[in-house]
């Protein structure tokens, strides 16, 4: 009896070491995740305006539109991924009060949820901005 207790004892230190390891490997790649969409959308918006100025100093008519969509999109991806930060600071903090009630309560993290919500929205928002950029560039080349 006292050797299968220490059996699930030394199991449930493994689970918890591998756990903390899945857990600050999970911290890191959301990190790089949004690390690079505030960069990807920030260096979109870098480009759109430089094409304007440079390339195309007279829009072609009817294709305004396109440009202020992909600048909406990129401009979604962006305040997505800002306010996730927050949403993030407040899951982790939620989830230090629900840890400290019980281990295994079964509460839900809302605020981990809506984290999550957030970054999906950064990465569509940021695909659509860049699809609508294709477009409006497209539409503005010279032939």
């Amino acid at each position: 009896m006292c050797e299968e207790n220490r059996s699930r004892e030394d199991e449930y230190k493994v689970y918890l070491d591998e756990r903390a390891k899945l857990i600050q490997s999970q911290a890191e790649e959301t990190h790089k995740f949004d690390k690079a969409i505030l960069t990807l959308a920030a260096g979109a918006f870098g480009f759109s305006l430089a094409f304007i100025k440079d390339i195309i100093p007279d829009m072609k008519n009817g294709t305004f539109f396109w440009l202020l969509a992909a600048w909406g999109g990129f401009g979604a991806s962006l305040l997505s991924t800002l306010i996730s930060f927050l949403t993030s600071q407040s899951a982790c903090r939620k989830q230090i009060k629900i840890l400290e009630k019980a281990i295994f309560d079964g509460k839900k993290n809302r605020a981990a949820a809506w984290t999550l919500g957030f970054n999906i929205t950064s990465i569509t928002t940021f695909i659509l901005g860049v699809i609508l950029l294709v477009i409006f560039v497209s539409k503005n080349m010279p032939h």
